[in-house]
């Protein structure tokens, strides 16, 4: 059964916390008004701010995955388009899933709903599966009254985060791949080959070359410390994470990728496709500017991106259009921010940012393409050379011994 930390106030106005198992958010909030305790806020129980690592990976209480809620968005909205009311459209949901987290979410909410909470307030209980940008939209939708028609944006929006994710992932698959196979061979050779070898030259007095000799005590370094490099590497990983936390660290970092000659501007295309593509659908579901703008910072992962919206909507605040308070930071594409301002010309905001986000996105995937073609032989030749720099420094004292045998 799920845990939840509360906080709640005594009818003599005392502060208490604590934990509590329930089936719904409504089930300990009434567990807690039978306690003669006002709730202020309740929220499942998380360790570090996350939910707990195996509860993730076995509990039947893990949230929705980002593939499950895509899914779920998509059948959720043909329902309501067909007239089917929305608790009982979650319920068929429900009865139709063979997951058994996917029922605990979905039944939670189903719970929430018919306490008398709307579908917004319900989905915030279960924040680990729907964040902030799906409850916002959801709340537009409530106010339009258009719930069926922005629930269909929404799924389109999700498959689209979904699609430009995984053609990430898989652009880099292969040379990710590549470099770890030539990585294992390397290893290999230098762990188990080479020094097989060595006790051939131990064993011939002979006076070796520059090379073999580098090759031989690299070699035997691997062998007899290889373990302190590793705690070294893995040390310098966690320290680097660490430094990343804090954000001038954070922002210098990420200024220096997005300069980069090659990976900065493809960065730059994605994060642009998936900023445009939030605003364009919350713009279309009435979401007030401001608010859209909040949520389609949140998409973005670099904190460069992200101190450019943050000054955009101070402008904002202060009278100035969208194009030219974004147009201002000098972060973004000219050709986002002039179809931005075509949109607030004409009118069709919504329509000019889903043009963007696709204009971006279709950069973004010949930038991939560019970039894999030019990594792939870069990452082939260099191993290549590394392998014959290893086998010819191995080589090159067992020729010389031939030869002076002759």
């Amino acid at each position: 059964m799920p845990r939840y930390r509360f906080e709640a106030l005594t009818y003599a106005g005392k502060s208490e916390r604590g934990t509590a198992e329930g089936e719904s958010v409504r089930a300990i909030r009434q567990q807690l008004l039978l306690k003669q305790l006002v709730p202020v806020s309740i929220e499942p129980e998380t360790r570090w701010g996350k939910t707990y690592f195996w509860q993730q990976l076995f509990s039947e209480n893990k949230p929705l995955t980002r593939n499950e809620l895509s899914l779920i968005t998509k059948q959720f909205a043909l329902l309501v388009r067909s007239g089917v009311q929305i608790d009982e459209a979650l319920t068929i949901l429900s009865d139709e899933s063979s997951k058994k987290h996917i029922k605990n979410v979905l039944q939670s909410v189903v719970l929430e709903l018919r306490s008398g909470l709307s579908l917004s307030q319900a989905i915030a209980t279960q924040e680990q599966s729907f964040d902030p940008l799906y409850q916002g939209v959801v709340a537009a939708a409530e106010q339009s009254g258009m719930m069926g028609k922005v629930l269909t944006q929404l799924s389109e929006f999700l498959e689209k985060r979904q699609a430009l994710k995984q053609k990430a992932l898989a652009a880099l698959a292969y040379p990710a791949m590549l470099t770890g196979v030539s990585f294992m061979v390397i290893l290999f050779l230098m762990t188990y080959v080479v020094p097989q070898i060595a006790r051939v030259f131990q064993s011939t007095k002979q006076t070796l070359p520059f090379t073999t000799r580098f090759v031989l005590g690299f070699s035997n370094f691997l062998v007899d410390w290889g373990w302190l490099l590793l705690i070294a590497i893995v040390t310098s990983i966690y320290l680097l994470r660490r430094a990343l936390q804090r954000a001038d660290i954070r922002l210098r970092f990420d200024r220096f990728i997005l300069n980069l000659p090659v990976l900065g501007p493809l960065i730059l295309g994605f994060e642009t496709a998936r900023f445009a593509n939030t605003m364009a659908m919350l713009v279309t579901a009435n979401v007030p500017i401001l608010a859209a703008l909040r949520s389609g910072r949140n998409t973005l992962s670099n904190h460069v991106l992200r101190e450019a919206v943050d000054s955009t909507e101070v402008r904002l605040r202060e009278g100035a259009s969208l194009s030219r308070a974004l147009g201002s930071q000098g972060v973004f594409s000219p050709i986002l921010i002039h179809l931005i301002r075509s949109g607030e010309a004409s009118g069709q905001l919504g329509e000019m940012l889903k043009y963007s986000a696709e204009n971006a996105e279709l950069e973004a995937e010949q930038k991939t393409k560019i970039f894999t073609s030019l990594l792939e032989p870069i990452l082939i030749l260099l191993m290549g050379l590394l392998v014959l720099g290893i086998v010819m420094a191995v080589m090159q004292p067992i020729l010389e011994m031939n030869s002076s045998i002759r």
